[in-house]
């Protein structure tokens, strides 16, 4: 009888053991997905002390451990193989631990690189064989067959294949990626062509119209863009950064004072929205009113963590005095 109360105690007790984990994971996943990455992770720690083989926690700190709040590529790697390691069939952990490979490769040495390449492939095509629908995998493989060289398995010919699968799961996705894949062969024809198609296609989606007028921005053909950003404006009238986007292709275009307007829109939507502000120093600068071209470019750097927009402000006061 005591043996059977024992054996009864245990199994309870891993029930609840069980439950907890489960109530403490959904926590964490709560804090990851509202952003508090940190907190997530001291959450997804703790659960791992307990529980060393919890595959869950291993993947979600990989993607933590991704994020720029973090970029530790080698503590990245480490929980991706452990996730695998302990669920070798779950299409996610293959697909972070070659997403894992393929960060630390970008940093790593030419012997390195070689190393972690095949690695990056294994993982995204063992992603693709669990979970034939699996997007960010099928992605990742186009990436990798349009990158590498041939000789670390690099094919453009399967880059196009594996894209054509991608616009069949998502094709606002699948058209963006061919629209960047013909971007960077310089093929602007056929750049343009997949953003006419995305947009004739999904013309109610308002990221279509935005990455098409940043194309047209960065082909210089000014009154398109303008025109095309427009209509991102109009389908997101209430977003900071449909007014900025639109108040940049303005003052490509030179109309200034407009610009100068759209941005004063983006902030009063969001008075901290970073973007803006550099933009609006631009503007002032370019009207010659240095007085607030300073202001704007010191506000940049109080408020924005961009890097390079910081630097840029940096310049622009030491050139403004």
């Amino acid at each position: 009888m005591m043996v059977r109360t024992a054996a009864v105690m245990v199994v309870l007790f891993f029930v609840l053991f069980q439950v907890a984990v489960s109530q403490t994971l959904e926590e964490a996943l709560v804090k990851f997905r509202a952003g508090n990455l940190a907190e997530a992770k001291q959450m997804y720690e703790a659960i791992l002390q307990k529980e060393k083989g919890n595959a869950e926690a291993h993947y979600r700190l990989t993607t933590i451990y991704l994020s720029r709040l973090f970029q530790d590529f080698d503590k990245a790697v480490e929980h991706a193989e452990a996730a695998v390691d302990v669920n070798p069939n779950n299409a996610d952990y293959q697909y972070m631990l070659g997403a894992a490979y393929g960060r630390e490769a970008q940093s790593a040495g030419i012997f390195r690189k070689a190393i972690l390449a095949p690695k990056v492939k294994k993982a995204f095509l063992k992603a693709v064989e669990l979970n034939p629908n699996h997007l960010e995998a099928r992605i990742g493989l186009a990436q990798y067959y349009k990158q590498a060289p041939g000789i670390m398995g690099g094919d453009e010919k399967e880059a196009w294949k594996q894209l054509d699968e991608v616009v069949k799961i998502n094709e606002f996705r699948g058209r963006v990626m061919r629209a960047v894949f013909f971007e960077q062969d310089k093929k602007v024809a056929e750049t343009e062509n997949e953003y006419t198609t995305l947009t004739s296609a999904l013309p109610q989606d308002w990221r279509g119209w935005k990455n098409f007028g940043y194309f047209y921005l960065r082909q210089k053909r000014y009154d398109e863009a303008v025109k095309t950003m427009n209509k991102y404006v109009t389908m997101r009238p209430d977003t900071a950064d449909s007014f900025e986007s639109y108040a940049e292709c303005l003052l490509r275009k030179g109309d200034t004072d407009l610009a100068i307007t759209n941005l004063k829109k983006s902030l009063e939507l969001d008075k901290n929205y970073a973007p803006a502000f550099s933009l609006l120093a631009e503007a002032y600068e370019a009207k010659g009113q240095k007085k607030e071209a300073k202001e704007y470019y010191q506000k940049v750097l109080t408020i924005d963590t961009n890097e390079s927009r910081r630097k840029n402000a940096e310049q622009k006061l030491k050139s403004l005095d």
